[in-house]
């Protein structure tokens, strides 16, 4: 089966834009192109997200300013594949598949009597993967790869404005696997790949702790969900001459995720001496859907470049302090030198995302006394974006 991807097509395959997103906490976009290549071969791809997420309280109440809750951030994805007879192949990708990392620290909090703000609301979610894919050509033009993944995960986050409430959590290690099916025809460098990830469901042991006696702290308990299926759709055709159109479309079913921590819920809970249902640290009411599409021009035997342009829609939906923004759109660019035996590949990326409004109300707690309802002033999310720079280095062997 001979395979013609051209390794200017990185770009379609730099999902996330940099922050926790309304559509969810994708970082890397879970690709396993590797595995459709040809040869002994070794990739590093070296990512580095700058966003640049900003707002206002609403004026009518003293307001205030945001500034960037989103910190920079860098991640490295390592890839190997080797033949393992004519129709078999092996590759072993480590990547970071999901993760996020918000931080408020206001520059002008609010100055009204009694105002509250989200300053000092922080969280961090980690993980890592190592999957281990084999792939067997069932026809010239036919072949079907599967896997196993071993993804590890871990999070901590504080909300001062819940009593002070803090969590942190030990990293859990859990299996899922990955299978797909790819169709190519040489001639036009035409090739359609579809690649199912499946749910990986995490026990975490965490510590809930909180400023107050109204409940027993710190609290240790389980903290169990998962992290979402996945379909992920690469296509690629010629169109012309040294030309190539290709792009990826990512569907993530995220109303699977939701972080709902015992003492965090008790604590949200209008009344806390009741069995009323109070609020999840964190969960999606819908899934999310990435378009990107791109077109790859060869300059000459050792250069080529690449123009893409991708897309998420806005939920419409309510932000949060853990979720500032709503959908976006993004731009990016990129250059490919091919050598006898390396391949570099430097890319950028423009985010535009989109705008989001946090509500006026949010859940507090008195020390010694039960949770009670404080107003903070509506925080409008407008006008922020996230710049994307990525390396990648393939070298055959």
């Amino acid at each position: 089966m001979k395979r013609t991807l051209i390794n200017i097509a990185i770009l379609s395959t730099i999902i996330g834009t940099g922050v926790a997103q309304a559509g969810g906490f994708d970082v890397s976009g879970q690709d396993t192109s590797i595995i459709l290549k040809e040869g002994n071969l070794l990739e590093v791809t070296s990512v580095s997200v700058s966003p640049s997420v900003t707002g206002a309280y609403d004026a009518s109440t003293s307001g205030g300013v945001v500034t960037d809750v989103a910190p920079d951030y860098t991640f490295t994805n390592l890839a190997f594949r080797t033949d393992i007879s004519d129709d078999i192949s092996l590759a072993i990708i480590q990547d970071q598949p999901y993760g996020a990392k918000i931080k408020w620290n206001d520059g002008e909090p609010q100055t009204g009597a009694g105002a509250v703000s989200y300053n000092g609301v922080q969280a961090d979610i980690k993980s890592d993967a190592m999957t281990a894919l084999i792939s067997y050509s069932i026809a010239d033009n036919v072949t079907v790869y599967g896997g196993l993944k071993n993804q590890s995960i871990s999070a901590t986050a504080s909300n001062p404005v819940v009593g002070g409430y803090s969590i942190t959590s030990e990293a859990d290690s859990s299996m899922g696997y990955i299978v797909g099916a790819a169709v190519e025809k040489p001639e036009i460098a035409l090739k359609i790949a579809l690649t199912y990830h499946s749910k990986v469901s995490h026990d975490l042991a965490i510590s809930e702790d909180y400023l107050g006696a109204y409940y027993p702290s710190p609290a240790a308990s389980t903290l169990s969900f998962n992290t979402p299926d996945a379909f992920n759709l690469d296509f690629q055709t010629g169109i012309a001459a040294n030309t190539l159109l290709f792009g990826t479309i990512r569907h993530v079913n995220w109303k699977q995720f939701e972080l709902r921590p015992a003492l965090y819920e008790k604590l949200t809970r209008t009344d806390p001496t009741s069995a009323d249902s109070g609020a999840s640290l964190k969960k999606f009411d819908h899934n999310a859907t990435t378009y990107t599409i791109g077109l790859g021009r060869k300059l000459s035997d050792q250069w080529s470049a690449a123009v893409t342009y991708g897309t998420e829609s806005a939920t419409g939906d309510d932000g949060s302090a853990l979720g500032p923004t709503d959908g976006f759109s993004k731009m990016g660019v990129g250059v490919t030198y091919t050598g006898e035996q390396m391949t570099v590949t430097l890319a950028v990326q423009k985010a535009n995302l989109g705008d989001t409004t946090i509500p006026s109300k949010l859940t507090s707690y008195t020390a010694g006394t039960p949770p009670t309802t404080t107003a903070i002033s509506q925080v409008d999310m407008t006008g922020n974006t996230s710049l994307v720079t990525a390396v990648k280095v393939g070298y055959k062997f």
